[in-house]
């Protein structure tokens, strides 16, 4: 698939697992939804293993409104040396989800991490057990397993460049 329809596909495949990304109801199915966009291959990417990687956010930001807030991020690094660029540019498609204010999700910014940390393995088993890192990551603090047992008040899918 073409990295500028990355958006799109990450919404079909939303959508095959009962998602609506813009209104996500449930959180374990968006997580489903995502992991089966990460094993589609893209197009136009950076030659290289670290040109496609995902990362797992959850804080408050104040772009949302300070509200908890979850992100299921997939990264690009598109080759733009057709551009007559020297450096790739990176984009990132996810899938955001903001959440009422709940008394379980009070801690969500004391928590340690704020994220999974970028994992840049390629389609695979390698990929495969970063995933599974990711959910050990959701399930080893309640607080993370309270905003993945909620539904979102707000949700979109977006593409933007990173750098």
């Amino acid at each position: 698939m073409p990295w500028r329809e990355t958006p799109a596909e990450l919404a079909g495949r939303l959508r095959w697992h009962g998602v609506d990304p813009g209104r996500v109801h449930d959180v374990p199915a968006a997580w489903k939804g995502f992991r089966a966009f990460l094993a589609v291959a893209v197009d136009g990417l950076e030659p290289g293993a670290d040109a496609d990687g995902f990362i797992v956010q959850w804080g408050r930001h104040d772009w949302h409104d300070d509200l908890p807030g979850l992100n299921f991020t997939r990264q690009l690094a598109v080759d733009v040396r057709g551009d007559g660029g020297c450096q790739p540019e990176y984009w990132h498609v996810r899938l955001d989800m903001v959440f009422a204010d709940a008394p379980a999700l009070a801690d969500l910014d004391r928590l340690p991490v704020q994220d999974t940390g970028f994992d840049l393995s390629p389609c695979g088993p390698g990929r495969e057990r970063a995933l599974a890192e990711a959910e050990w990551e959701v399930r080893h603090y309640p607080v993370l397993r309270a905003l993945w047992r909620s539904a979102p008040v707000r949700s979109a899918v977006t593409l933007e460049r990173a750098d």
